[in-house]
């Protein structure tokens, strides 16, 4: 490298991660730089002085950095080195540190994603890591330093976007772009042009760029301040950076807030990003609003055709699989089957299709898809275009042991998903005992949608769990009127309804069950009877449209079931929520007794809609996890009553 050059590098050196940096030491002395260092190493040599773990690098988001060190010798967070390569300027070398030699290398960052609580190996990975070193001629070990480039500012697209973003009549102003096209800088300058401005973002430390651009009068507040105190003012604009971080039901919160103030919004946010995926995002947030989308497509953090970027496109599989479905594809037949698990290249695909689809999908979902155990990856073809692609995870066969210590809520083992949630919150114990298959994602190409492609895979995975001796197959999914008409008309059968809104959909979990043997659906009808029986209870906390669903059962008798079930909350760990119908039993056959034993902590909970802030003011309590020991010892206090009667 004899002139000097802008683009970042990547350099990879392969052996013990504590050699190779005490080996950077006169790189690093010679060469002034930030050298940003991502490593779960101790006892790190004293020449690096700005070292973050991992799970640390979410901190560095919004800033800018001049050479970095990322080691993978351990683990490969995949999360970490896209945050870290996002926040490395013009010239920037990455030193990419990776075990001398990846056979047999067990990956200790799979701990995070894999449903085994030991690190696992992953070839599918490292074939994929591999094959990108050598597409772009990466050599292992090198060592010349290549002459740097002073990072220069180009805000020339940025100024005829904010030209088009003032002239825009839209309430909702949309700015995508991907990393390092100067998203932060263009929210900063379009500040100038209003009176008064408040941002919002989910990490106020990821601001600096934007702060470095904007008027020094725009305030700062967090997204859920803002929902729960609203402007103390007038406001003529609000920006939202980095909106794909921040809840799906925040964010709707925070447009209708500014909806009802008459306040525009300006909304930017990065596309196919570590944190969710741009078309997911658009699919759900964007529906039936007036809006206006801008996009930035020259970088300027670096330049274009940036090396670095071009390797992390390809390590993450962004925009890799952009392809138009062809119309005489309808016609033809479908061919659904199983993937190999050692087809790299049907597995990218399958992941690129879940997350435009998905807004949730994240490079975990890649690492997972690539490698995670007990799973299996389904797919749809029509000569040879990929039209539609399912992930399912075997479930259950826990040990008693296990299972009883699950639903005493004393243990919660990683993975399990359904299984573990169908004993620890409905209390069924015979439902991680059983084989099953949970379906964890399935998506469908947008031009074969609405033509049961999806619906005959299910019956496909069916069929094989069949096959497999398995006893149900089930699905978690956020609940509305789409995804509920879809899983029931797959044959499911509702049985678990989530207390709360998922955070991240803002909409009800919930689980339902296809049985495939007598003892699955022995488990189904069981689970669904005791869900109906419940309902009765659980219509006044949790608002669902669920009335047609449900004959509201009226035997609202305290039953063996139940009394176990309030041993289980009040002697263990059953959560409150899990428990929530039988204490409404529980209060309704106390209060009918001529010599009712005294629950009034429980009764005022109950009484006043579960208004927790209430009682625990009522009563001076100092917060919810005392008003929930409370009123533990309220039904351990009856049941020693009903004992000592006996």
């Amino acid at each position: 490298m004899s002139g000097p050059d802008s683009t970042r590098k990547l350099w990879v050196l392969k052996g013990e991660a504590t050699q190779l940096l005490n080996q950077l030491r006169d790189i690093i002395n010679r060469y002034q730089a930030d050298w940003i260092t991502i490593t779960t190493q101790n006892n790190l040599p004293p020449f690096l002085t700005k070292t973050f773990l991992p799970n640390q690098t979410k901190s560095l988001l919004g800033r800018e950095f001049l050479h970095a060190i990322f080691d993978a010798t351990q683990g490969f967070n995949l999360d970490a080195f896209a945050m870290l390569v996002g926040t490395l300027v013009k010239g920037s070398i990455l030193i990419l540190l990776l075990p001398e030699d990846f056979n047999h290398w067990c990956d200790q960052d799979s701990i995070r994603w894999n449903e085994n609580s030991q690190a696992i190996e992953v070839p599918n990975f490292v074939k994929h890591l591999e094959q990108i070193l050598k597409d772009f001629d990466i050599e292992s070990n090198q060592r010349d330093f290549p002459n740097i480039q002073t990072a220069q500012l180009s805000l020339t697209e940025q100024q005829t976007i904010l030209e088009r973003l003032l002239i825009s009549d839209a309430p909702i102003k949309v700015l995508m772009a991907k990393r390092g096209r100067g998203k932060s800088a263009l929210s900063g300058l379009f500040s100038h042009y209003h009176q008064s401005i408040i941002i919002t973002a989910p990490n106020k430390s990821a601001l600096t760029t934007f702060f470095r651009f904007a008027k020094s009068s725009v305030k700062f507040v967090a997204p859920d301040e803002l929902i729960e105190v609203g402007f103390s003012g007038h406001v003529d604009y609000l920006i939202i950076d980095e909106a794909a971080m921040i809840p799906l039901p925040m964010l709707e919160n925070l447009l209708q807030f500014a909806s009802e103030n008459n306040c525009p919004v300006l909304l930017t946010t990065t596309m196919e990003g570590y944190e969710g995926t741009g078309q997911g995002f658009l699919l759900q947030l964007f529906k039936n609003k007036s809006c206006e989308f801008f996009y930035l497509t020259n970088p300027i953090r670096w330049q274009d055709g940036d090396q670095l970027e071009a390797i992390t496109d390809c390590l993450l599989l962004n925009g890799l699989f952009c392809q138009k479905q062809d119309s005489h594809l309808i016609n033809q037949s479908i061919e659904y089957n199983r993937v190999s698990r050692n087809n790299i290249t049907a597995l990218k695909q399958i992941f690129y299709l879940l997350k435009t689809a998905h807004y949730q999908t994240t490079l975990i979902d890649l690492r997972r898809i690539f490698d995670a155990n007990n799973q299996t990856v389904w797919q749809a073809k029509q000569e040879n275009h990929l039209i539609a692609g399912a992930i399912t995870i075997d479930e259950g066969q826990l040990s008693d042991s296990l299972i009883e210590a699950v639903w005493q809520g004393t243990r919660r083992p990683k993975g399990n998903l359904v299984a573990q949630s169908l004993v620890a919150h409905a209390g069924e114990k015979l439902a991680a005992k059983l084989a099953s298959v949970r379906i964890n994602r399935i998506a469908v190409t947008e031009s074969h949608r609405r033509q049961h492609i999806a619906q005959q895979l299910v019956e496909r995975i069916y069929q094989h769990g069949a096959i497999q001796g398995k006893d149900f197959i089930s699905v978690s999914y956020a609940f509305n009127q789409a995804n509920d008409q879809f899983w029931s008309a797959c044959g499911f059968v509702l049985v678990h309804v989530g207390s709360r809104k998922e955070t991240s959909s803002g909409s009800y979990s919930v689980m339902a069950l296809k049985p495939i043997t007598k003892q699955g659906l022995s488990l189904t009808m069981q689970l669904n009877k005791k869900l109906q029986r419940n309902w009765y209870w659980l219509k006044n906390i949790i608002d669902l449209p669920l009335a047609d669903r449900f004959q509201l059962n009226s035997d609202q008798q305290l039953t063996h079931q139940d009394l176990d079930e309030l041993r289980g909350f009040c002697y263990y760990h059953r959560p409150y929520e899990a428990t929530y119908a039988a204490l409404c039993r529980l209060n309704q056959f106390n209060n009918h007794q001529q010599n009712a034993f005294n629950l009034p902590i429980l009764k005022s909970l109950l009484q006043d809609d579960n208004k927790l802030i209430h009682v625990i003011k009522q009563y001076q309590l100092t917060g919810k996890a005392a008003l929930m020991q409370a009123i533990k010892y309220e039904v351990k206090q009856w049941f020693n009553n009903v004992d000592n009667k006996a």
